[in-house]
């Protein structure tokens, strides 16, 4: 295995003196306990909403750690801290535990290693923030990060004082070897995958292996948290449309990876290029798992495409049926509409799918071949037809803002999802996401500075980065628009009465969007639409109304 010094010349493979500790001047403890930690969210004010999800990697990180003898806690800073919302300024937010409630949780738990987890790049900040004050709390607390932010931005984070180690790419394997090395039971240098600062120096040693067979991974170490956080809360991410009912819901997930090598997806870097899978026996066990021990009645999988191996997800479907699992689930993520046929939805139907999104992206195919994503466009309509036959309700992601992109591409994929009838169509400005070869694309072209940049502005929704032809602004506006339309209007742009939301959510989202855009005049014929609605509902006429 290699090692690379970043910014300096190439050392050697073998050192003439073995690296026992990345601080060779400073004697720390033996690692026992472990806090693992999960950060605050942040969130544009008016264009996302709060979820509360239990921590897949961390989860599978202190399952790993727990197996290897370790102490471990789970702190899940954003949904521990559902209720405690701050305005950040540049209209958003940020909610989860304060800092002040952080240094109380690490004071009480005093770990001799805390491992931080950046899932979204818009975290970055309160990563470094709770390292921080892990460092003021105890100056011998070996600090430990990763995540797919952190497995694309190593180098950058490395050189931060407050932070030990990057883990880079699936941190299982990798941080209980490290963590080995800690306690003087391995050489540093044979942990791979890892970047720390060594003598002044920025040490980077490569992913060598992933992990071959996802069986061997213990199921993720839920009973370290209240499931019944996550049960009460009942906002998984985005919106619901089962009305008043909340279902015991759980995520899990049955792969790593996909089959395809989209420029902007940064999965490469956490997942690796090869598409893995558990088994199907693996995961009908987890499944049952979940079922038996937190009475959970509905499953998102979270995996980023789920039915890439088409065969081995009907012998799950199969299996649950076979087995008489009493749950509803869906694939929020997206699945390749290329990896789904009939049967296949009809397995799906009677396993308990009740919604998947497909990822059309985009209606013009120059775009989908300059980004190297499959084209979808004739393949999607039958597909979203049979589901919705079956009563499987189908959702959409779509991108617009592709660098040069125009008023009439836009408007043309916008027609097109329009076509598809969809129950929510999501469309994402395009964002250049650290780890994808688009982001490095755009680097190179001279049109993002990595020195300034502000990866709080990295949301599909919010950002400030302009590259279409078009302004952000008028993007923003359409992407707005077109999840309202699916949402709260019917098919000749009246409001629904059968919208499958509770009132206050409705109202509160239109509101969302007056105040986002207070000039546009669709927005606030939607808001006037709902409200006469409701006030007709109030009075007890709406009957007549109808």
């Amino acid at each position: 295995m290699g090692i690379s010094v970043l910014g300096l010349q190439p050392q050697p493979v073998c050192s003439a003196e073995p690296i026992l500790t990345p601080h060779p001047d400073s004697l720390r403890r033996p690692v026992k306990r472990v806090q693992l930690l999960f950060p605050p969210m942040v969130i544009p004010k008016y264009q996302s909403r709060q979820s509360a999800l239990f921590p897949l990697g961390l989860g599978y990180v202190a399952s790993m750690l727990e197996r290897a003898g370790h102490e471990v806690e789970i702190v899940d800073c954003a949904s521990e801290g559902y209720d405690t919302i701050v305005d950040i300024g540049k209209d958003r937010v940020v909610y989860g535990l304060s800092p002040d409630q952080i240094r109380e949780r690490i004071v009480r738990y005093r770990p001799d290693a805390i491992g931080i987890s950046c899932l979204f790049s818009t975290q970055e900040k309160r990563m470094l923030q709770i390292a921080a004050i892990a460092r003021e709390v105890d100056p011998e607390i070996v600090i430990i990060t990763g995540g797919p932010h952190v497995s694309a931005f190593y180098k950058q984070l490395a050189q931060n004082p407050n932070v030990d180690y990057c883990v880079i790419g699936e941190g299982e394997n990798i941080i209980a070897g490290l963590l080995e090395a800690l306690n003087r039971q391995r050489e540093t240098t044979s942990v791979d995958a890892i970047c720390y600062r060594q003598g002044g120096r920025v040490v980077h040693q490569p992913v060598a292996r992933w992990i071959e067979n996802l069986d061997v991974v213990p199921f993720p170490a839920r009973h370290m948290v209240d499931m019944n956080l996550y049960f009460t809360i009942g906002e998984p991410q985005g919106i619901r449309l089962d009305g008043e009912r909340r279902k015991r819901a759980a995520q899990m997930t049955t792969s790593r990876g996909c089959p395809f090598q989209c420029t902007y997806c940064a999965k490469n870097v956490t997942w690796g290029k090869a598409y893995r899978t558990r088994s199907a026996e693996n995961v009908l066990a987890e499944i049952e798992h979940l079922v038996e021990t937190y009475g959970v009645e509905h499953i998102a999988f979270q995996d980023d495409n789920f039915t890439a191996d088409m065969d081995r997800a009907a012998v799950i479907f199969d299996g649950i049926v076979e087995r008489k699992i009493p749950i509803t689930w869906e694939a929020p993520n997206g699945l390749g509409v290329n990896f789904l046929s009939v049967d296949l939805l009809e397995k799906m139907k009677a396993s308990g799918c009740v919604s998947f999104t497909i990822a059309v992206e985009s209606a013009n195919s120059a775009r989908l071949r300059a980004v190297r994503k499959p084209n979808y466009i004739k393949m999607a309509p039958p597909i979203v037809a049979r589901a919705k036959e079956l009563g499987i309700e189908v959702r959409g992601f779509f991108m617009i803002g592709f660098p040069g992109e125009t008023l009439d591409e836009v408007h043309k994929t916008v027609e097109y999802a329009r076509g598809l009838k969809l129950a929510v169509t999501n469309f994402a400005i395009v964002t250049p996401l650290p780890g994808t070869v688009f982001y490095n694309e755009v680097v190179q072209a001279g049109l993002l500075d990595e020195s300034t940049v502000d990866f709080e502005d990295f949301t599909y929704g919010a950002g400030e980065l302009q590259l279409a032809a078009i302004p952000n602004s008028q993007l923003r506006t359409i992407r707005k628009i077109e999840w309202m339309r699916t949402i709260f209007l019917d098919d000749d742009g009246n409001f629904r009465h059968d919208v499958r939301l509770k009132r206050e959510d409705v109202l509160d989202e239109l509101t969302k969007a007056a105040v986002l855009f207070p000039d546009n005049a669709e927005i606030r014929g939607i808001l006037s639409q709902a409200r006469r609605f409701y006030d007709i509902a109030d009075l007890g006429l709406l009957r007549d109304a109808v």
